[in-house]
């Protein structure tokens, strides 16, 4: 995909919607993609995270146990979304259901954004405690 359509897909994700142009351009250029065929694992439960994950097309399944799936993710989810601040364990294994591009958002990327935008934080805090109490 295009720089172009990473930051428009970066811009329409809640956790993300309050960052300007320049501060998602960057957050799109330093990510990673990630294509899965059907079956590949993206992560295992009880792996750490380094970052957040964005499904750009395809599908994937959460899975806890192996006859347990707990939900489907399709093109435009984000994937632990509290991965944008701290380390999280997964508490599912991600399994592609079908072929699947993934946007990798390094965490230390986000990080240095809010450090080169220090303008960002306070509406960034806004954003997350608005959604947190709705």
């Amino acid at each position: 995909m295009a720089l172009y359509d990473d930051v428009a897909l970066l811009k329409m994700q809640p956790a993300l919607s309050v960052m300007h142009e320049d501060a998602l351009r960057f957050l799109a250029f330093s990510s990673e993609e990630l294509v899965l065929e059907p079956g590949d694992v993206l992560f295992r439960k009880g792996e750490k995270s380094t970052g957040v994950y964005l499904l750009r097309t395809g599908q994937l399944s959460l899975v806890v146990t192996e006859s347990t799936e707990t939900r489907e993710l399709s093109a435009g989810d984000m994937i632990d979304e509290a991965g944008l601040l701290v380390e999280v364990t997964f508490q599912a294994t991600a399994v592609a259901r079908q072929k699947s591009n993934v946007l990798m958002l390094p965490r230390a990327s986000i990080h240095r954004v809010l450090q080169e935008y220090p303008d960002l934080i306070e509406a960034w805090e806004a954003n997350i405690v608005k959604r947190l109490q709705a």
